[in-house]
């Protein structure tokens, strides 16, 4: 992804006075001088684009400044389940079904609707994560980013439609693939029964079906994939759009499709960790993010794409990105489901699905 310039960073940072961007007259909360509030996000360019489009107008609203934790999504839930007790992050960057399930164990507590000024410029779709009553959300979405196929054109002349093309002959060992872990794994695992003519209800076909591919790698990032691709040893890939932006800007020759089945939808968010002292605080910092000054930053430079129906993308930035796809083209499933179910449907990907493939 794009790394941010210093220019960059300070031309976010003064866009505030332009009236699109103001935010509603929900004052900040009030904070002691020197207040610290800590982020758990994943790092990189991700820390990166939230600290340049979120940061300065959360500090220049409250006097707090922000620190990080971070690392990938897994850890530091980990991380949260064990400081239960005596939690050091005040936020928690994750996937819509890791908010679920954050709220469910008690380590994740819901956000007051009151609170989110921005709330209802947020688009009906992107509002995964319920809460516990009509006046509260369980947390607040970030970006809407889609799971679709990238493959090496010079290598693959047939054209690419569907997601039933990954168990093309030519493809075996040539796949990279998401790990029994992803968080894209429940949507694949009802994607392959459907393919195989099973349902989400009937899961078997697809346990089945997956077990035929021959992915030449598994893994949650195309940076796990991307030196064998270069090397000619994968030529097609599952990954978030996202991603496949950023190849395309680091020239890899890598052609992106949206299958005819759709891709499938990924909403991630931001939510409240249960047991620090400053709620307000966390409550303006999640409004800050779905504001729509920050949502057109963080498209700028993570291709994510935005939750908030005031953005407009520029046109050539949408030349450059999916930027989460059409709608339409997208699949979406409800998160809820899947944290009950992910135990044992990993259990069976482990068991009867490993097994039988070599990837590394």
């Amino acid at each position: 992804m794009k790394k941010l310039s210093r220019r960059t960073a300070l031309k976010l940072a003064g866009a505030a006075g332009a009236s699109a961007w103001a935010r509603s007259s929900l004052a900040a909360p009030a904070v002691n001088k020197g207040t610290v509030f800590t982020v758990s996000v994943w790092g990189g360019v991700t820390q990166e684009a939230v600290e340049a489009t979120i940061g300065p107008e959360f500090t220049s609203a409250t006097g707090a400044t922000l620190a990080f934790d971070i690392g990938a999504q897994g850890p530091r839930y980990s991380k949260l389940m064990a400081q239960r007790a005596s939690p050091t992050a005040d936020v928690f960057f994750g996937t819509d079904e890791a908010l679920v399930a954050g709220l469910k164990a008690g380590i994740l507590a819901p956000a007051r609707r009151k609170n989110l000024a921005n709330l209802g410029e947020v688009e009906d779709w992107a509002l995964t994560v319920k809460g516990p009553d009509a006046e509260t959300i369980g947390g607040v979405p970030y970006c809407l980013i889609a799971y679709i196929l990238g493959y090496n054109p010079d290598q693959i002349k047939t054209p690419i439609t569907s997601w039933a093309d990954l168990w093309r002959p030519e493809f075996a060992g040539k796949l990279a693939f998401a790990s029994q872990f992803h968080s894209m794994m429940p949507g694949l695992v009802i994607l392959a029964a459907e393919l195989a003519g099973g349902s989400a209800t009937n899961l078997d076909p697809g346990f089945k079906k997956l077990a035929e591919l021959r992915p030449a790698k598994l893994g949650f990032t195309w940076t796990d994939w991307s030196s064998l691709y270069q090397s000619g040893d994968v030529v097609i890939a599952t990954e978030f759009d996202c991603y496949l932006a950023v190849m395309q800007t680091q020239d890899y020759k890598i052609k992106t499709v949206v299958p005819k089945e759709k891709g499938l939808a990924s909403i991630d968010g931001v939510g409240i960790v249960k047991g620090r002292p400053n709620v307000e605080l966390a409550e303006f910092f999640l409004d800050t993010t779905i504001g729509a000054k920050a949502q057109l930053g963080l498209a700028e430079h993570l291709f994510h794409g935005p939750i908030n129906k005031k953005v407009q993308l520029p046109g050539d930035l949408k030349a450059k990105c999916y930027c989460g796809a059409e709608i339409a083209d997208l699949r979406f499933f409800d998160p809820e489901p899947f944290v009950a179910v992910r135990p044992a449907w990993t259990e069976r990907l482990t068991t009867e699905v490993l097994p039988n493939w070599a990837a590394r």
